[in-house]
């Protein structure tokens, strides 16, 4: 599989909270999967790492040169005064770029620069992305695209960006709370889409019915360190169960060992202390 992000002895800490440790991971292609952990662990503030949002203390964060990506924001914000359309191509992405450029000519009938604007937009194809936007739009209920996004509510401006994301086509999808907002319906088209075989996603969600059906892998954070599960949602419950089973057990063990070692301790006598004295110092070290 072609690597798409390689993440190496990743650390992040505020102040002497430490969220990770040397955590060391990578995505590939093909590759969908869920980010689980503890709420105040750090999977916000890991995907903001990988989008560069936001700073990190130690390790590195490396792409494939040339990968086409996205990310869906928690809570996402742009400028006022764009509309639906133009936050939709609202984008680093040249063609994405083009067509703002295009809709925003189009608005001021700014006709001296329509002309060539129309030329590039057919060397690059861009009409398809303009339909395509519309189209997913269209599936997330959102209807008026001159409308202004300080007019949306809070749900609305996260269903445009979900397409803002999703029109280009990215290789790699970080998502954070997609199906925030969505209906049952969106949901399952939603779902559908991201199936797709050649789009690889890195997903921090609470819906686990949607957790399940979509990731094939998941990756938990847990004190401080990534656990990695080769499965769906339902497969990490069950060896996830595992491995706290077995840490119980080997917790139990040595907690009996102390027990016994703590117990011969108090009924040594006190002149035999000299002849056990290895035996001391073993359980004192």
């Amino acid at each position: 599989m072609v690597s798409y992000l390689q993440i190496e002895k990743l650390t992040k800490s505020f102040g002497d909270l430490i969220l990770f440790e040397n955590i060391t991971f990578g995505i590939a292609q093909g590759q969908k999967i869920g980010l689980i952990a503890k709420n105040g662990a750090g999977k916000t503030t890991l995907l903001n790492i990988i989008a560069g949002k936001e700073d990190y203390d130690n390790g590195s964060v490396v792409f494939r040169n040339g990968l086409r990506g996205g990310y869906l924001e928690q809570a996402p914000s742009y400028p006022d005064g764009l509309t639906v359309l133009q936050a939709c191509f609202y984008s680093p992405n040249e063609t994405v770029r083009l067509i703002a450029e295009y809709e925003k000519a189009m608005a001021t009938e700014d006709h001296a620069a329509l002309e060539d604007l129309l030329h590039q937009m057919d060397a690059l194809k861009a009409w398809d992305y303009e339909q395509r936007a519309k189209q997913i739009l269209s599936q997330l209920k959102i209807t008026n695209f001159d409308q202004k996004v300080e007019e949306l509510s809070g749900g609305q401006l996260k269903r445009v960006a979900l397409a803002n994301v999703l029109i280009t086509e990215p290789e790699l999808i970080i998502l954070d709370e997609p199906t925030n907002h969505l209906d049952l319906e969106m949901t399952e088209w939603l779902e559908n889409y991201l199936s797709r075989q050649n789009i690889s996603i890195l997903m921090v969600t609470h819906d686990r019915y949607f957790l399940d059906r979509v990731c094939n892998e998941i990756i938990e954070i847990d004190c401080r360190q990534i656990f990695q599960y080769k499965g769906n949602y339902s497969y990490y419950l069950e060896k996830r169960q595992e491995r706290m089973e077995n840490l119980n057990t080997e917790i139990e063990r040595a907690n009996n060992l102390y027990r016994k070692e703590l117990e011969w301790m108090r009924r040594q006598p006190q002149a035999r202390g000299t002849k056990a004295k290895y035996r001391i110092d073993a359980f004192t070290t």
